[in-house]
């Protein structure tokens, strides 16, 4: 919980490594895996660390390979403190990377633009429809309030709104987001952040997102019969393990990662990424579009094992 609270702590995300390790605790590790990078900025001063209370000074050495911070007390209180790069370098969130984790781990279509609203980007998008999947970054619940009827005024269509807590979503925000049928994510509530700086989804992100999943017109459920039926062919024709129609099963209908199917049949990504190769070139389309017939496919599913 810590990491997310820290976004809403640091503004413009950008801050020391003392800082955010302050922040983040013993989390500091993956969120630095996750998405912080160094910035352009370097810091002016820094804390005793002495307790005196002031702030040093730091003096750049002039070969650029480190400071010193020198105390401002009156009279000078406490000795020079030499210091590396790494020390006065800021660290600050990278965009494009929290995006990718993002897309990730809710199997969006990565779609990355920076908008109008301060520290407020696209990051990705949903299902058949775009949905575009939005994410603010703020500390204080006034500028939250005003990036959500700002990105509201902006978008002609629903949108997914995604920050790091819920902690600023007052009544008058989430009443606009619900009259333009938008909806509002925690990434607090919503997505695990592993020691190794990756995310993982706590609920499938079809069940999560299911309000903004397409349902299949009579055409579309003609498409999605089809598709089972070229599969359950071909699962017979080329007995593999894990079947195809294994895979079909929780990557089209449960909507599960190739990582999480991986780990499920004990077998490799690249087993599973070759899987769906193969059923986009029987099916005729990535599978990942025919998620959005996802219910009409499960009925499918179960009606064959039925008649088995």
């Amino acid at each position: 919980m810590q990491t997310w609270y820290s976004f809403q702590a640091v503004p413009g995300q950008v801050a020391t490594e003392a800082e955010w390790r302050l922040l983040t605790g013993d989390r500091f590790g993956a969120l630095q895996a996750l998405c912080l990078q160094p910035s352009r900025f370097q810091v002016q001063t820094v804390w005793c660390p002495h307790g005196c209370g002031c702030e040093h000074m730091i003096v750049r050495r002039h070969d650029g390979q480190g400071a010193t911070a020198v105390c401002r007390c009156h009279p000078p209180c406490c000795p020079d403190i030499p210091l590396d790069m790494a020390k006065i370098t800021a660290l600050e969130v990278c965009n494009t990377r929290l995006g990718h984790a993002l897309c990730r781990a809710f199997e969006f279509n990565e779609r990355y633009a920076e908008l109008s609203a301060p520290n407020t980007f696209q990051f990705g998008s949903w299902s058949a429809d775009a949905v575009p999947a939005i994410l603010t970054l703020q500390v204080q619940a006034p500028a939250f309030r005003r990036v959500v009827s700002e990105v509201v005024a902006q978008q002609c269509e629903p949108f997914m709104l995604f920050a790091p807590t819920s902690d600023y979503l007052d009544a008058p925000a989430k009443s606009l987001l619900e009259h333009h049928r938008c909806a509002f994510f925690d990434l607090q509530r919503h997505v695990v952040l592993t020691e190794r700086g990756t995310l993982q989804p706590v609920r499938p992100p079809g069940e999560l997102f299911a309000r903004f999943t397409p349902q299949p017109l009579e055409l579309d459920a003609d498409v999605s019969e089809r598709a089972f039926a070229l599969v359950l062919k071909l699962d017979t024709e080329q007995p593999l393990i894990p079947t195809l129609l294994t895979v079909f099963r929780k990557y089209c209908i449960e909507e599960l990662s190739c990582n999480r199917i991986a780990r499920d049949c004990k077998v490799t990504k690249t087993t599973i990424v070759r899987r769906l190769a193969l059923i986009r070139e029987r099916v005729g389309c990535h599978p990942r579009e025919l998620r959005r017939f996802s219910t009409h496919l499960e009925k499918l599913h179960s009606q064959s094992r039925t008649e088995e």
